[in-house]
């Protein structure tokens, strides 16, 4: 994975792969400490995505 300034680019195809993966985490049952870092997670790559998009636009 390459980097930038900011950190690690996210890959469009990893992205949506862990989209898919966490949507599954919510239907299985799981400890409710797993379920926390899935969300974790979640938000990370939310925020890297903004992140991303936002140096798009500069």
């Amino acid at each position: 994975m390459a980097n930038s300034d900011s950190g690690p680019l996210v890959d469009p195809e990893l992205d949506r792969a862990l989209s898919e993966l966490l949507a599954q985490t919510a239907k299985e049952p799981i400890s409710p400490r797993l379920r926390e870092l899935a969300h974790q997670l979640e938000l990370a790559l939310a925020q890297a995505r903004l992140r991303d998009e936002g140096e798009d636009a500069s």
